[in-house]
């Protein structure tokens, strides 16, 4: 059975403790390429440490903060509750 998709949501939205992985981030290509430099990429599973100003993730070992603004320009495809 193929495993069901969770739409897109804002980084923002998150709850804090979700993980997910990146869908795409709508800003200019050089702080998308900073981003994917920090190790925030779609083959990389993320944490949500804190919400709010600043938004502040943890990919792997390092935590990466970025403004409520930015946060809010960053899809993220969530992933599913474990059992």
């Amino acid at each position: 059975m193929a495993k069901a998709l969770t739409a897109p949501v804002a980084l923002s939205t998150l709850p804090v403790g979700q993980t997910g992985h990146l869908h795409e981030a709508r800003l200019d290509e050089a702080s998308v390429r900073l981003l994917r430099a920090l190790g925030l990429s779609d083959a990389e599973a993320f944490r949500l440490c804190k919400a709010g100003e600043p938004c502040i993730v943890q990919v792997g070992a390092t935590r990466i903060g970025v403004s409520g603004r930015v946060a809010s320009r960053i899809y993220v495809i969530p992933d599913a509750p474990t059992a």
